[in-house]
């Protein structure tokens, strides 16, 4: 859409909104004249989201409702979104904007929850819509415990593996566990799709050489739809005929500028049931100028949650970074971190028998970050019980940061059991 277009239909979008009793004080009376206007609309935020009632926010009536799904209530009280048919097929397109390209001959097994959150859905969605078959596996379930998982991975000659960065790994575990090699002994997986996690440069390197297929990653989120997917290329695209984005900075009120840290906010073009106006999102993300062989000639890097992030002394250290640096140990599968006078220490568990972090490694690291860095090597089995992943195995999203008094507890002990 051009500048014109998209202010015609942001304008429908805002009209639209009147009719929910969330929104309609919040919105000018007249037409915006111009896609600057948006910046006068108050920001939508997830507290504010919170209090309201499932139907605080429908702008259509209830004949119209089609599906219904919440947040996963991991930083809160869960936020509700309703889905018109319409609503639905919109945001499989945007799935399908992934460079992976879903086709006819592909066979997907999705390992996203099924229950109440969207993504699993929305993939599937996606993928049927491209003539895609579909293995609804779900996760932790008693009837999909990962052992069947890998057992279907090689049966049905499973093409693509949909699921949580997290997931990935713990399914190439349990294929280690029963005698596979996940790199050699699944010929028919051609790509991973990675949603729902902060997926940095240095842990999609690690999917990708555990796995030796390439991942393509999906940014969104219930509330919003899918809004970023990776191109064939495997560089973050946003999907601007679907939405409204703005970097913001510490005052919420300034634009950043390109190559610069901001708040992601965004505006929902499509979605009809619930539309979102203006969203703090809660993600921290950038935008990079790089000309891309897909035609694109910027990319949208998300870099996480605002509050997912560690200080040391003066400087402020997110998963992108965090991973960064763990990504020079010769184990980086299961991890956490913590402060520690003048840095941070990291417990790190073992993979192999002989793997060790030496004080020349770290003396190198600590000349790189200039900060002290304490690594700290566990037994495999530390943070995450093998065990369990031939039972029901792990649920939810892992949690990596701790603070000095959780570090000094041990409370990351079996923390991947939460």
């Amino acid at each position: 859409m051009n500048p014109q277009e998209k202010l015609e239909v942001l304008n429908q979008v805002l009209e639209n909104c009147k009719a929910s009793p969330f929104y309609k004080d919040r919105l000018p009376s007249q037409p915006l004249r111009s896609l600057e206007g948006l910046k006068g609309i108050p920001l939508t935020r997830k507290e504010e989201l919170r209090k309201c009632s499932p139907f605080d926010l429908l702008c259509v009536p209830r004949r119209e409702l089609y599906q219904y799904h919440e947040t996963f209530g991991t930083t809160g009280t869960p936020i509700p979104t309703w889905f018109t048919r319409e609503d639905l097929r919109n945001n499989a397109k945007e799935v399908t904007k992934c460079g992976v390209d879903l086709n006819e001959n592909d066979i997907v097994l999705i390992r996203f929850p099924y229950a109440i959150s969207a993504i699993a859905h929305m993939f599937h969605a996606a993928a049927q819509l491209k003539h895609a078959c579909v293995i609804p596996a779900s996760a932790r379930s008693s009837v999909s415990p990962f052992p069947r998982v890998v057992d279907l991975m090689q049966k049905l000659q499973v093409t693509i593996l949909a699921c949580l960065p997290l997931q990935v790994v713990l399914i190439a575990e349990t294929a280690e566990l029963l005698g596979l090699n996940p790199h050699k002994d699944f010929p028919h997986l051609r790509a991973i799709c990675t949603a729902g996690e902060t997926l940095s440069p240095a842990r999609r390197k690690l999917l990708e050489n555990i796995w030796g297929v390439p991942v393509f990653d999906i940014y969104g989120m219930a509330e919003i739809g899918t809004a970023v997917v990776d191109c064939e290329f495997g560089h973050p695209h946003p999907l601007e005929d679907y939405f409204i984005f703005e970097l913001l900075g510490e005052d919420l009120k300034t634009e950043v500028k390109p190559g610069e840290l901001g708040y992601l906010v965004v505006t929902t073009l499509k979605k009809r049931a619930t539309p979102m106006i203006r969203y703090l999102t809660g993600d921290v993300a950038r935008v990079m100028g790089r000309e891309c062989a897909c035609g694109y000639n910027y990319s949208l890097e998300i870099l996480g949650r605002r509050d997912d992030k560690i200080s040391v002394g003066n400087r402020v250290l997110d998963r992108w970074a965090l991973e960064e640096i763990v990504a020079n140990f010769p184990c980086q599968r299961f991890w956490v971190v913590g402060p520690a006078p003048g840095g941070l220490h990291f417990v790190v568990e073992q993979e192999q028998t002989g793997d060790i972090i030496g004080p020349e490694l770290i003396n190198k690291l600590e000349n790189r970050y200039k900060m002290k860095i304490h690594a700290e090597l566990v037994p495999k089995g530390t943070l995450y019980d093998r065990s369990e992943l031939l039972s029901v195995g792990v649920v939810g999203k892992p949690l990596y940061i701790y603070s000095a008094e959780e570090m000094e507890k041990k409370a990351y002990l079996k923390s991947l059991r939460t």
